[in-house]
């Protein structure tokens, strides 16, 4: 087979995998799941060494779905993003404010590792965090309907 027919087939496999995940993501009670078309704006989240026991200790914020664990740290406006699958999709922390400013913290580091991406937010704001799957050979991110209350920033 030829390097061209082997990447369609990955794509095309990939495509049967996100369709798989979108249903039973809405199935599982993740809400409902959208794959969208999404060029890669997403932050990249750099390594951070943390375990889940430091997360519960803290006492953070955080919302999960299957794939995903997203946590904000008010202390020095951090998203934190836990790949949470092995299933080829890198996990990610979608977040708005309540003054208009979103963003997402792409975990391509795998599964069981946390990444972290430093935001300078208004310190009198809100944030709502969402969980989302990013399929970076197909460039869909696989959205759900799970979002954390509205959360203090300051």
């Amino acid at each position: 087979m030829s390097s061209h027919g082997l990447r369609s087939t990955r794509r095309s496999a990939a495509a049967v995998g996100l369709a798989a995940l979108t249903l039973a993501l809405t199935a599982l009670g993740g809400g409902r799941a959208v794959a969208a078309p999404q060029a890669d704006p997403l932050t990249i989240g750099t390594p951070v060494t943390v375990s889940e026991s430091a997360i519960a200790a803290d006492s953070l914020p955080c919302i999960t779905s299957p794939g995903v664990k997203t946590c904000f740290d008010k202390a020095g406006d951090k998203v934190l993003v836990l790949d949470t699958a092995k299933d080829g999709f890198s996990a990610v922390g979608r977040w708005s404010t309540d003054y208009g400013r979103t963003g997402a913290c792409r975990n391509a580091l795998g599964v069981g590792k946390w990444a972290e991406c430093n935001y300078d937010m208004r310190e009198t704001g809100h944030i709502q965090l969402n969980n989302a799957l990013y399929d970076g050979d197909t460039g869909l991110l696989v959205l759900t309907n799970m979002y954390s209350g509205w959360l203090a920033i300051g």
